[in-house]
């Protein structure tokens, strides 16, 4: 500088300390930069000065701040006449003094950068002390710039939070160890109203004219947050409802389903109290029935239990025949009668009607302590519940009716067996007494019966003949179920082996041809298995029309159970006819034609159904017949694989 204090010259630190450029130093008078009055430099640096001369002021900078610095002054010697001084320029504050809000800007640009960014922005320095804070922070914690700056830093950190934050930054002084990811941290902040404020920080430390600084970046992520609640209670919600859901598909047991749904559903709600009202009464009073609870104080069940028009919750959300939502039972109009709920410390709380709402059988209800703005997804999750409540009730009523009628087609068939059994047993008396008598007149009077008598008396016979055989087959038909043997493993070959030996006459009398291949074990009765395939073997050997029999028996294993067929090339079968010929008495051909009473196949209907299969037959009218029955394997059997 001149002697007069216009500048010549600046280095680069002293332009980046007042943010002018050089060529806008150049010319201009020292003085002009200095907010304190200061003597003439001339003045302060004499000829016969030894050593500098140091003082402090503060310098205006370009964006019209004030930054507090040291000045060394010193003569160095003369152009000519005119002397030159050379200034040291040193920004150094003293450890009380507390800087303006802008007294980190490095220029207009970062200035504007700050307060343009929608993130807070405070620098510290090593005793916690703030000394910037950009406009966002108000923002963000309710503190305005000038508010923050000068103070500690713990002002916007939670009280249970602050020691720990003191002890961390001086662990980090002292040894550099960092207690928390500096690159992105979550950390709760002190909102000025007192609430806490989930924040994502950044953190980076640096020196500014040989003084540590500490920068913090932060914004509010409660948005974040909210949503990762939300989602985290939806996801909660959605295991409940897949728990029940295959609670209720694999367990009977709906007392047992109703005690795990209202837990479930007060947890996912983070709900004191949840109940599964009953609508129906059993006509002495008209109160609702409470079939299961969690949480709920007594004095509360007792109050909504009382039914009186729409008073209560679960009166209302019958009444309205959809969900009710109470955020507060003291405002909300659609619960009239709340008293008693909120002296109880009941606030809030939601009734979902279960089942189908014109006729709803209960209600599931629960409550809350606190006013509460209830969510969509609440509402939906609670009607998902009740759907699986709702189907598991209904489950149950059909349950019981089918076991009633269950218990009803028991009794009827105990009392049609009893019947059978006696009219079998009294008819078949007379018949023997008919047939016997009418075998005496043949003999005794045969000399004096013309054929005509004869042939008379024979039909009389052979009726009462069938007629005892079609009595001993209802009979046979009607104790399938009751007169069968324990279902045991029972070896198919070995079955078809007797019944080849107990049919063999019958087989050399039509010179038949029986085939099999190696059948399977299975869980069965062996004595009807026995008459199962006689019948069906039989059959197909009667009905090969005028070829010689050729009857093939097989079996494949299909799914969880074992199919087994009998084909033949016989005379075939109509498919309309298909069906009814396993109904009883049911025949397609006269008696002329084929003997048999048509209660075969009805028989071997009912023993293919005890034993948990079913029974059907392909054919053709001259393509011959494959009749084919399922059967159960038997345990562990390996055989005919």
């Amino acid at each position: 500088m001149h002697a007069d204090g216009t500048i010549i010259d600046a280095n680069d630190a002293f332009v980046s300390l007042t943010g002018y450029s050089r060529p806008e130093l150049r010319g201009t008078t020292f003085s002009t930069l200095v907010e304190d009055d200061l003597p003439s430099l001339e003045s302060l640096v004499a000829d016969d000065a030894a050593s500098p001369v140091s003082t402090t002021v503060s310098i205006r900078t370009s964006v019209e701040t004030r930054r507090s610095v040291e000045i060394h002054l010193e003569r160095v010697g003369t152009d000519g006449d005119e002397s030159r001084i050379v200034g040291l320029v040193n920004r150094r504050a003293t450890p009380t003094e507390s800087v303006s809000s802008s007294e980190f800007t490095y220029g207009r640009t970062f200035q504007a950068l700050a307060e343009a960014l929608p993130d807070g922005i405070i620098v510290l320095d090593t005793n916690s002390d703030i000394q910037y804070a950009n406009p966002a922070v108000e923002r963000i914690l309710g503190h305005t710039p000038d508010e923050l700056v000068g103070s500690s830093k713990v002002t916007i950190i939670p009280p249970r939070l602050r020691q720990a934050h003191i002890d961390a930054l001086q662990q980090y002084l002292e040894t550099g160890e960092k207690k928390i990811n500096w690159t992105y941290v979550e950390l709760p902040g002190q909102h000025k109203a007192g609430h806490e404020v989930p924040l994502g920080v950044s953190l980076n430390e640096f020196w500014y004219d040989d003084d540590r600084y500490f920068v913090g970046l932060f914004r509010n992520i409660s948005p974040r947050k909210e949503a990762e609640r939300t989602l985290k209670a939806k996801v909660a919600q959605l295991e409940s409802i897949a728990y029940l859901g295959r609670h209720a598909l694999e367990n009977r047991d709906t007392d047992a389903l109703l005690e795990n749904a209202t837990e479930l559903v007060a947890a996912a709600l983070d709900l004191e109290c949840c109940v599964v009202y009953d609508a129906e009464t059993d006509g002495t009073d008209d109160a609702f029935r409470v079939r299961s609870h969690v949480g709920c104080d007594d004095a509360v069940l007792e109050t909504e239990i009382q039914r009186s028009s729409t008073d209560s919750l679960p009166d209302a959300t019958l009444a309205a025949r959809e969900p009710i939502v109470v955020e507060s039972f003291e405002t909300d109009s659609r619960v009239p009668d709340s008293t008693a709920l909120t002296a109880h410390g009941i606030r809030s709380g939601i009734g979902v009607p279960i089942g189908p709402t014109t006729d709803s059988p209960g209600v599931l209800a629960v409550y809350g302590t606190t006013e509460r703005e209830f969510a969509g997804h609440d509402v939906d999750f609670l009607e998902s519940a009740v759907t699986i409540i709702a189907t598991a009730l209904e489950r149950q009523a059909y349950e019981r009716r089918l076991n009633d009628t269950v218990a009803e087609l028991e009794v009827s068939n105990e009392r049609l067996e009893q019947f059978a059994y006696a009219a079998s047993h009294d008819m078949q008396e007379p018949l023997r007494m008919v047939s016997s008598y009418l075998q005496l007149l043949e003999r005794r009077y045969a000399d004096e019966l013309d054929s005509d008598g004869e042939e008379f008396i024979q039909f009389a016979v052979d009726g009462a003949e069938r007629m005892r055989d079609m009595i001993d087959g209802l009979l046979e038909y009607s104790r399938i179920d009751s007169k069968g043997a324990p279902l045991e493993a029972v070896d198919l070959d070995a079955i078809l082996e007797d019944v080849l030996t107990d049919l063999q006459l019958m087989i050399d009398q039509h010179d038949a041809e029986i085939t099999a291949a190696s059948l399977p074990e299975v869980q069965g009765d062996a004595g009807q298995l026995r008459q199962l395939f006689q019948n069906l073997l039989s059959n197909a050997i009667e009905y090969s029309g005028d070829d010689l029999p050729q009857v093939h028996i097989d079996a494949e294993r299909t799914d969880s159970v074992w199919t087994v067929s009998v084909r033949d090339e016989g005379i075939g079968i109509d498919p309309e006819d298909t069906t009814q010929i396993f109904q009883v008495f049911q025949r397609l051909h006269s008696r002329s034609e084929y003997d048999g009473t048509g209660i075969g196949l009805a028989l071997c209907q009912r023993i293919v159904e005890r034993h948990g299969g079913e029974i059907w037959v392909d054919s053709e009218p001259g393509d011959g017949s494959t009749f084919s029955f399922t059967l159960q394997p038997a345990e562990g059997a390996q055989r005919a694989t």
